[in-house]
């Protein structure tokens, strides 16, 4: 309904040999669908409020993507950009196939193509702590050397590594090696924002048993 305000819908066989047919409007589908039109513009709110912009410092804004052609879609974001001037010159459904085909071969090993300057970053910083699963094998420096462990052996159990940052870019990845002689628990976690505060967010955690130093 992109340009109609009616449009036919007809499923064949919906319900044991019963056909359904209705005439649906637009108002009806747009009343309907509310919650996720409400939510339209928030991506863009939210890449505007990383980057430190308002929509009036934007030379030009393109919208790709089926969306639009959904007058509702585009009626949102002029909204809440503040701008009539939304460009739409480009075909958006190949504009977003060969987005995801470029971020495709930027981040797979196993295409052999011509490097596309495309960078996509993470948004959030990963934290890995890295502690004994048992508590009594957590040992202080004093401990070790109270147990004739000498100085450049000495295993340091309790650990917190900044593990990614925004700064980073997605389908990076990195190698961390160390002396570990206790099962250990490895907890990872999402790094938010709370105005000039961190606050950690437990992602996942892993348990590697029967380990070796």
């Amino acid at each position: 309904m992109s340009a109609n305000k009616q449009a036919n819908v007809k499923i064949p066989e919906l319900l044991d040999y019963v056909t359904l047919q209705t005439l649906l409007g637009r108002d009806e589908l747009e009343a309907a669908a509310k919650d996720f039109f409400d939510r339209v513009a928030e991506p863009a709110e939210e890449v505007l409020a990383k980057a430190g912009l308002k929509a009036s410092e934007l030379d030009q804004i393109e919208l790709i993507g089926g969306g639009v052609r959904i007058p509702k879609v585009v009626e949102a974001l002029n909204k809440a950009l503040g701008r009539e001037d939304l460009g739409v010159h480009l075909n958006g459904d190949e504009a977003m196939c060969f987005g995801s085909a470029f971020i495709a071969s930027n981040s797979s090993s196993a295409f052999k193509v011509k490097q596309v300057f495309l960078t996509q970053r993470p948004d959030y910083e990963v934290h890995m702590k890295i502690s004994p699963l048992r508590d009594e094998d957590a040992l202080t420096e004093e401990d070790q050397k109270a147990e004739g462990v000498e100085e450049d052996e000495i295993i340091k159990y309790n650990q917190e590594i900044r593990l990614f940052n925004t700064t980073d870019y997605l389908g990076k990845s990195k190698g961390l090696s160390m002396n570990y002689n206790r099962d250990m628990k490895l907890d990872f976690f999402k790094v938010t924002k709370e105005g000039t505060e961190e606050a950690l967010e437990l992602l996942d955690t892993f348990h590697l048993d029967d380990l070796k130093s």
